[in-house]
């Protein structure tokens, strides 16, 4: 969090450092639900993206289905995109998370298609059909792009992506911030 290093050495400033997360410990046991709650900067989406493989820890380890996720996850290889199929995560933004240039059908089969867990257009536009009507959107926008819709309806666009591989663990980084209050008891 260090400003430039020109301006620290024209303004005579140490380096700073930033520990948003350190010491953190947890287990989550299958079916059950855990809420990592703090105040806004104090690395809960970092959490998120580190049990995600999105960032590598420093240091400490992250242990999924009896071994070290972040060692797969640096392998790469079919071991690597078969825990990913497992692990899927709701992103906090649905503005920067979803692609502006594909249509929703695309950004929904996406995972499906890239870990084959569905083949076949038919039946690829049948899931992403059945997807969109769980989180209560139109089978029917399917044909659409993300600037057509709602932040609320965005959201839960990712969601239906987030589902589209029936993951195990799912990481939720705020997945309701963006929708009314009515459509969120329904989304959990």
């Amino acid at each position: 969090v260090s400003p430039p290093l020109l301006n620290r050495l024209l303004e005579r400033k140490p380096r700073q450092l930033l520990h948003a997360v350190d010491d953190a410990t947890f287990s989550i046991q299958r079916g059950k639900t855990l809420a990592l709650v703090g105040e806004s900067g104090c690395g809960k989406s970092t959490v998120a993206r580190l049990l995600v493989g999105l960032y590598a820890p420093t240091r400490g380890s992250f242990h999924f289905g009896g071994e070290d996720a972040h060692a797969v996850f640096k392998s790469g290889g079919e071991r690597s995109r078969k825990l990913r199929e497992r692990i899927q995560m709701i992103f906090q933004d649905p503005y920067a998370s979803l692609n502006p240039r594909w249509k929703v059908a695309d950004i929904i089969a996406e995972p499906m298609r890239e870990h084959a867990t569905v083949t076949g257009k038919a039946a690829l536009e049948a899931r992403v059909g059945e997807l969109l009507q769980s989180v209560g959107l139109a089978a029917a926008d399917m044909v659409k792009y993300p600037h057509q819709f709602s932040g609320g309806q965005r959201q839960r666009i990712s969601i239906a992506r987030a589902l589209a591989t029936e993951p195990e663990f799912l990481v939720c980084d705020e997945p309701t911030s963006a929708l009314d209050v009515s459509v969120q008891a329904q989304v959990l």
